[in-house]
């Protein structure tokens, strides 16, 4: 199974206990399986409801170049929220459930690491962070506000969102996440997507383990090369790119780092020029001046009344 999907077990079943599970319920009551979770969809006994892999990847990058609709939804303090509000920075998103033991918790602080690493390189406040919980109506603002706080998720730009359960369906096709409730939690796709400073979605970061490395990437395209040009207008803004420029991934600590050979070779490079352009400058002025030392007199003038040169 590839990594970018994976099933997450709430009761960390395995394959075939679920199966034997089912059977016993279908034994003891005669009834078909209830799948908790979304809908509450109910499914013939031994089933086990899964994502269509291929299908789920394709409709994830074809969401690439998708404009997010400006859905509402609520912070952990149960105030509304507008996805248009984070337009004018980057924003990744991530769709998790509360009720998960394994999967989503890991995800969540793996990406946590990633984005501390990620601070180093671009600065905490060029782009923003939101986990949005699609078990509605389990992952309220008080099972988001605890799970954030179980897990020690302490970022100033990171909000941990509920959609409206009547909207779940829509926001995540807006976003191309799949997900498939199961008798044991949910089958969905594991990733973050990454939304331009226009909220329209830039790349999907597919798998379960997203470094800053992989994140770091498309940042920095799209704060370097594809972010409008008036974030280039102060001196301030012209500063935060060349340092960002300045970054390199260190596979060894997992987090960006100053690059000091490229900065000093930039360093010399602009002293070159600055030399360069004072020797000419300094040359302009010594042959100025030279012909003026060495060329020839004021020319005479024609006095206008009696014709006499003086």
């Amino acid at each position: 199974m590839p990594h970018c999907v994976k099933r997450t077990h709430a009761l960390r079943l395995t394959r075939w206990r679920a199966i034997l599970y089912a059977w016993v319920l279908v034994l003891l009551s005669g009834n078909v399986l209830a799948v908790t979770g979304v809908g509450a969809a109910s499914r013939a006994a031994g089933e086990l409801p899964s994502i269509n892999e291929a299908h789920a990847l394709r409709l994830a990058e074809g969401a690439v170049g998708r404009v997010v609709p400006d859905f509402e939804l609520r912070d952990r303090n149960g105030k509304p929220v507008r996805l248009g509000s984070y337009r004018g920075k980057p924003l990744l998103v991530s769709f998790i459930y509360t009720g998960c033991f394994e999967i989503c918790p890991t995800q969540t602080r793996t990406l946590y690491e990633a984005v501390k690493g990620l601070d180093n390189m671009l600065g905490e406040n060029e782009f923003n962070v939101i986990s949005i919980g699609f078990n509605q109506p389990f992952d309220d603002p008080n099972a988001m506000r605890a799970f954030a706080s179980q897990h020690r998720i302490k970022h100033r730009n990171w909000e941990f969102l509920s959609p409206k359960p009547n909207e779940v369906e829509a926001l995540t096709r807006a976003f191309g996440f799949s997900w498939v409730a199961t008798p044991a939690g949910f089958d969905h796709v594991l990733g973050v997507t990454v939304v331009d400073s226009e909220g329209r979605i830039h790349s999907q970061v597919l798998g379960d383990v997203v470094r800053a490395e992989r994140l770091g990437t498309p940042l920095r395209r799209l704060l370097l090369y594809e972010e409008p040009q008036a974030m280039f207008s102060t001196v301030n803004h012209l500063i935060e790119r060349v340092r960002i420029l300045c970054t390199v991934y260190d596979a060894r600590t997992g987090e960006y780092r100053y690059d000091w050979k490229l900065i000093l070779q930039m360093v010399s490079g602009l002293l070159f020029f600055l030399t360069m352009f004072i020797w000419l400058f300094g040359e302009w002025r010594r042959q100025r001046h030279q012909r003026y030392k060495t060329g020839s007199p004021c020319p005479t003038t024609v006095h206008a009344v009696s014709g006499k040169r003086v």
